[in-house]
């Protein structure tokens, strides 16, 4: 694959990294409050998020900050990859409902979720990316 370090801007970059980050802060503070709440502690779909998802989540978080790192040198296509692979987040959280930690987190999560898929999808698009 031809760099594209011209086409994708750092700005995008960040914008998508961040987006990354947000989502996943998000996810992991619902998980603490939901956790703390008695109601919602025991529920298989938290301990889910705990166990699974959100280590899943912090280690793609890692590794687009780390991308971003790559990004600023020169080497493009790690974090083009990575987009390339956020944009299918929603797909990849199918089976894991975003109400784990009550209706308060849903909407917020929901946002974020979409943030991450629209600035990875732009990412893509700018690299030439897009199928």
């Amino acid at each position: 694959m031809p760099e594209t370090s011209s086409a994708v801007s750092q700005s995008l970059v960040e914008q998508f990294a961040k987006a990354f980050a947000d989502f996943v802060n998000a996810v992991a503070l619902a998980v603490q409050e939901a956790a703390m709440n008695t109601a919602l502690s025991a529920t298989p779909n938290l301990l889910v998020w705990q166990t699974k998802v959100l280590p899943m989540l912090e280690e793609q978080n890692h590794a687009i900050q780390k991308g971003v790192a790559l990004f600023q040198i020169g080497e493009t296509q790690t974090i083009v990859r990575l987009a390339g692979g956020a944009r299918g987040l929603a797909k990849q959280l199918d089976g894991y409902p975003l109400d784990f930690a009550g209706p308060k987190h849903v909407e917020v999560l929901d946002r974020l979720e979409t943030a991450v898929v629209v600035t990875a999808y732009q990412v893509c698009v700018a690299a030439r990316e897009t199928p």
